[in-house]
């Protein structure tokens, strides 16, 4: 259960749009400030949670800030270390996935709705208002308050209201209709879940690491996700996007023959995790590479609202989650909400748009090749991944906001 502190700042009421990974983390850490809020969902609960994901540590420290750490660790799978393969298996190198004793928190994977879950679960154990089904149409503000008015034909009046509505947020369309629309990253995502049970030859070294495996036909990567689960994903390089009917066709049969087709000459276990799948997901992955602002009036974006990370980073949920913490604790100990988001745009841009580029840096990498440039792909990060990923590693990962 949290602990409530002293609010010496502000004193409104917050309008939180996006019951996702971000807003639900806002919500609580508000909670724990003494600020009121109220959190509107336009899906119901559970309806779009998709598939797994990689929680630094960074990230898990701002979980532990909320006392949800050990439960997400139960859920999820702690990711200890990041290792890299060619298609036949040969280990590349590997690299540590933090380090607890140095930034706090162990690194995990889990899946995405595990960590919906342990966040709202929170959220409803501590009487934070969550309203589902409420699609925000319009924005309305005056002098003093912000008005959320929804396809419901209801309405809430707050003095702030902040977008934490994901990477096509409609608070963004709305506040700032000047805002550059999200940008493809020429991937296309698709993966799923399998059985741990289903494979034989994974060590608890295995079972305990992201696995990143590069070959000249594309990219594959899996993880343990949860107990007696293992998640999976396949980005492949398209120059056009899938469109809606085509994202939502998940034959599992027609997945698993399309995956096989390019992934079933490279080692074990990828084939066998491949046939043995099931809830599959596909995604067009987009980013932003950068807004000119993030606020407008009484209106704050954050997460992928304002900046969103291709998954090729790691560092999604982890980014949102910082968000969250350190917006709360803005709100707490400054009364000027301008001053505020001037402030938390300043602290949070220059380290963003630096993951944003990472991963598009790292989306470069998963593109198909011929033999001699997958040979000079093996090289090169045989030699010089584990360097650079540490330093970069650290540069993430030591970034901690104390709430207390």
């Amino acid at each position: 259960m949290s602990t409530k502190v002293a609010n010496n700042g502000f004193k409104g009421n917050v309008l939180i749009i996006g019951g996702g990974i971000g807003g639900n983390a806002l919500a609580l850490f508000l909670q724990k400030a003494g600020i009121d809020c109220t959190v509107y969902e336009a899906y119901g609960y559970r309806e779009r949670t998709g598939g797994g994901l990689g929680l630094a540590p960074n990230g898990m420290n701002v979980l532990a800030a909320l006392g949800l750490a050990d439960e997400a660790k139960k859920r999820g799978s702690l990711a200890l270390e990041n290792t890299f393969h060619n298609a036949h298996g040969r280990v590349l190198a590997r690299v540590k996935n933090g380090d607890e004793t140095k930034y706090g928190q162990p690194g995990l994977s889990i899946m995405r709705f595990a960590l919906y879950d342990i966040l709202n679960e929170g959220v409803q154990e501590r009487g934070v208002q969550v309203e589902f089904g409420k699609r925000l149409v319009s924005i309305t503000q005056t002098a003093t308050k912000v008005t959320a008015h929804f396809e419901d034909g209801t309405s809430a009046e707050g003095d702030l209201l902040i977008g934490a509505d994901g990477i096509h947020s409609t608070t963004r369309h709305l506040a700032l209709p000047k805002s550059p629309e999200p940008g493809y990253v020429g991937i296309i995502g698709i993966g799923a879940n399998t059985p741990t049970s289903a494979v034989s030859n994974l060590t608890e070294r295995d079972l305990h690491s992201f696995h990143f495996v590069f070959g000249a036909k594309g990219f594959f990567g899996y993880a343990a996700s949860a107990p007696g689960e293992i998640m999976w994903w396949a980005n492949l390089p398209s120059e056009h996007e899938m469109t809606r009917e085509q994202l939502r066709d998940l034959s599992l049969e027609k997945i698993q023959q399309e995956m096989l087709a390019i992934y079933g000459g490279y080692y074990e276990p990828i084939p066998t995790l491949i046939r043995n799948s099931y809830a599959p997901v596909k995604n067009n992955i987009h980013d932003i590479q950068s807004l000119e602002q993030w606020s407008a009036g009484r209106v704050l974006l954050i997460g992928d609202a304002a900046h969103a990370v291709s998954p090729n980073a790691g560092q999604g949920a982890s980014q949102a989650l910082e968000d969250a913490i350190l917006l709360a604790k803005m709100l707490r100990d400054c009364g000027d909400n301008a001053q505020m988001f001037a402030q938390f745009e300043a602290e949070r841009k220059p380290r963003v748009e630096r993951i944003v580029a990472e991963g598009r840096r790292q989306g470069d990498n998963k593109q198909t090749v011929n033999p001699f440039q997958e040979r000079i792909r093996e090289v090169m990060m045989s030699v010089f991944a584990k360097p650079f990923m540490e330093r970069q590693f650290d540069w993430l990962f030591r970034y901690k906001i104390a709430w207390e």
